[in-house]
């Protein structure tokens, strides 16, 4: 018998240096909590088929997409008859079931303190249920539901409810939120997804007291579609492929005739400059929002803080009363972003011995460069100077939500800095 195998492990080199083994079985383990068919669903590579390592790591990466797994690993097992197993290894995170409580920080708001329950890969179906309050900068409840398959191919289901009640950024009223929400979506292969939907909700804006304003109630049903097209080869730290999102949002009130809509656009692109685990990669992106219709004072957008132009803190009630800050707030926004992302540990997972806890570990480290324009009417758009945010973070992977990290950018404009921010940063800008 030993002769035999070292006759096996001797042939099997030459064999495929010709030609790549047959796939005769696929296999995977290291899954408690998860059912089966989730894995098998991500997994393309064929039986009876030659081993394509290609399909293999994309499997790999859909797995790890999921974001139910700390690592995903494959392999090919060489038997006596030349062919080969193909097994995938995944590693559950422990964070399945987040029972939490303590403070927490929004930049438009402030701080709040909360609890919430979240179970990931609720029933061993990758299904998410959500179930939280807070009190604070923020009062809100709120109770979510997330299927990414709940039947036929590839088809998801999200159900979101809650209200919550925060003072304005920089407006001087109290905005109190209600809404329930449903949306159905489906992939069309691996890279197109698209989703349809309705919001129904109520928006109403109390004067804060002694300010000689009205109070102003906004009522609607919300119809709103989606479309995705996705190649990123990692969802959380892409090294390549590109992501580009179509949202369209149309507010239809129901106790007005006011009507208006929203249509955003992302575009993004990644390509890694250095391919090995330390790797550093590019990160562009173009996003682009117009609206139509009616859009009051209380909707309008503006510019600054972590999720547009960085280096520039969210604007108060001063800024948008200075007629000089006119350029950072408007009903059309475009921004241009680039990132230098460094990984400087790779993410790795380690087991502790209480409670064989696993968790995940690793450090990134980013430059960025955001520019931005916005304005109240489309055709002015490019007519003002731009707004320009520079600097640095630093990310490290969170379970859940990605990636966690703090972003320090100065804000430029017009030949000199005028700002400069440390931004607190969930999951990546994009």
């Amino acid at each position: 018998m030993i002769h035999r195998l070292l006759l096996i492990c001797l042939s099997v080199p030459s064999v495929w240096a010709d030609q790549q083994p047959i796939v005769s079985a696929i296999e995977f383990k290291g899954h408690l909590i998860t059912k089966d068919y989730i894995i098998e669903r991500e997994i393309q590579h064929l039986i009876d088929a030659p081993l394509d390592s290609v399909v293999a790591r994309g499997d790999r990466d859909r797995l790890y997409n999921l974001g139910i797994f700390a690592d995903v690993t494959w392999r090919a097992i060489p038997l006596e008859d030349l062919t080969v197993i193909l097994e995938y290894k995944v590693i559950e995170t422990s964070l399945r079931i987040l029972p939490a409580g303590g403070p927490a920080y929004e930049e438009e708001y402030g701080w709040s303190f909360g609890g919430m329950l979240r179970i990931n890969n609720f029933r061993g179906k990758n299904e998410k249920f959500t179930l939280g309050g807070s009190t604070g900068a923020r009062r809100a409840y709120f109770f979510e539901f997330k299927n990414p398959w709940i039947m036929g191919d590839h088809v998801s289901l999200d159900v979101m409810t809650g209200k919550s009640i925060t003072a304005h950024p920089f407006l001087p009223y109290e905005r109190n939120v209600t809404t329930a929400e449903i949306n159905l979506g489906r992939y069309f292969g691996y890279n197109h997804k698209a989703r349809v939907g309705f919001e129904w909700e109520r928006k109403i804006f109390t004067p804060i007291t002694n300010n000689n304003k009205d109070t102003l109630d906004y009522y609607y049903i919300a119809p709103q579609g989606s479309y995705i097209y996705d190649t990123r080869d990692i969802y959380r730290d892409p090294s390549k492929g590109s992501l580009f999102v179509q949202i369209i949002y149309s507010q239809v009130g129901l106790e007005s005739k006011r009507r208006n809509l929203w249509w955003s656009q992302s575009y993004s692109f990644y390509h890694s400059l250095v391919k090995t685990e330390r790797k550093l990669t590019a990160a562009f992106n173009l996003s682009y929002l117009t609206t139509f219709g009616d859009v009051d004072e209380p909707l309008v957008s503006w510019l600054g803080g972590s999720e547009t132009v960085r280096g520039w803190s969210i604007p108060d009630q001063s800024i948008y009363k200075n007629d000089d800050n006119a350029y950072r707030f408007g009903n059309h926004f475009a921004i241009i972003s680039t990132e230098l992302r460094q990984t400087i540990i790779p993410t790795s997972v380690f087991t502790t011995n209480l409670f064989n806890w696993k968790q995940e570990y690793g450090l990134s480290a980013i430059a960025f460069l955001d520019v931005g324009l916005i304005s109240r009417e489309r055709k002015e758009l490019f007519d003002e100077l731009p707004m320009a945010g520079i600097g640095f973070g630093f990310r490290i992977p969170a379970p859940m939500i990605g990636t966690i990290g703090l972003d320090y950018g100065w804000g430029y404009r017009d030949g000199e800095f005028i700002d400069q921010v440390l931004h607190l940063v969930i999951g990546q800008k994009f």
